[in-house]
């Protein structure tokens, strides 16, 4: 993809919602998100130079707006075109080419950075829900994998217990589409119950390059611990088939984001960065927490992009291997070998 447009895909990214215009009626079904920057919000997938970024769509206001024209779209920013021969994606659940559920969005941590929380109307949904979701997917849908994330609702071990009795209805009946998974997981043993019951990929992610930072940022729960369990998954699920999300914005520096990729690749687990997708006052909140300015800019992401591409060829790792999750999707983040 051109240098320009690497830049533009981080700074939409970063920026805040699009506006649409009074009266547009998109040419797929607009749906809310369920997980991750934009969880709770009503979200469209732009796509553009061969990459993509769901953003949240608003009424009014907005960082963004979309432009109708004759034949697709642009977003414009502060008057201006921003990026031309725009198109937007159908999503299935969550995310496009793929059906990426929310099992509960609900959860008993709270993590300072995390929407799922503080989402209304929280609520689980069954593996046969799952199921009866994908099988009511319009004929001719093009489906290339499962996905399942979760918060931890009522406890690790019974939010775990239930995943994984998602994946086993999914499976028996869908057994040729892949299924990753999203756990927080404390057990050796979950992790090889979700390969037995036809998980083929995992993602459990570290969040922060530091570990003092995760303490802060995520207390009740134990880096230490996801650090073993990635380990662990390797040996089960095979190098590349593991990965891991790093948020960027937390008040770690660039050294501190190198030193984790590297220490992920040395285990065979897939690194990505996650930009932190915060408003003022919850980076004012965040930012008072950690005792850090919190937040991060264009120029740093598709730095530290460049580095984890690095990075992930000195240890002859990739993401073309990932056909579920994030690396599949790529609409928050710059995916190396396919962004840049």
């Amino acid at each position: 993809m051109e240098e320009s447009l690497v830049r533009k895909k981080a700074e939409l990214i970063l920026g805040g919602d699009v506006r649409i215009p009074e009266g547009f009626r998109a040419p797929f079904r607009i749906s809310k998100s369920t997980a991750g920057p934009g969880a709770g919000k009503r979200g469209v997938v732009f796509a553009f130079g061969g990459t993509r970024v769901k953003k949240g769509i608003v009424d009014s206001g907005g960082d963004f707006e979309l432009i109708v024209k004759e034949e697709g779209y642009s977003l414009n920013r502060n008057g201006e075109t921003f990026i031309d021969n725009v198109t937007i994606e159908p999503v299935i659940f969550h995310a496009p080419g793929q059906a990426f559920f929310n099992m509960d969005n609900r959860c008993i941590f709270r993590c300072i950075y995390c929407k799922s929380p503080n989402l209304e109307n929280g609520s689980r949904v069954s593996g046969e829900k799952m199921a009866s979701m994908i099988r009511g997917l319009p004929e001719g849908t093009g489906i290339g994998g499962i996905a399942i994330t979760s918060g931890v609702a009522g406890g690790i071990e019974e939010t775990v217990r239930g995943m994984i009795e998602c994946v086993s209805v999914l499976h028996k009946e869908f057994p040729n589409l892949p299924i990753g998974v999203e756990p927080y997981v404390n057990e050796k043993s979950q992790i090889e119950a979700f390969r037995n019951a036809g998980v083929s990929e995992m993602k459990i992610n570290v969040e922060t390059a530091r570990k003092d930072i995760f303490d802060l940022a995520c207390p009740g729960l134990d880096q230490d611990t996801l650090l073993e369990m990635l380990d662990h998954s390797v040996s089960v699920f095979g190098r590349g088939k593991v990965a891991s999300n790093i948020i960027i914005g937390l008040g770690e520096t660039d050294g501190d984001v190198e030193a984790m990729m590297e220490r992920l690749c040395d285990m065979g687990v897939v690194p990505g960065l996650r930009p932190l997708k915060a408003g003022p006052e919850e980076l004012l909140r965040i930012s008072g927490i950690l005792g850090e300015p919190a937040g991060t800019d264009a120029e740093r992401v598709v730095s530290l992009a460049k580095t984890q591409k690095r990075i992930l060829e000195e240890h002859g790792l990739d993401v073309s291997g990932f056909r579920t999750m994030c690396f599949a999707c790529g609409c928050c983040d710059l995916v190396p070998f396919r962004d840049l």
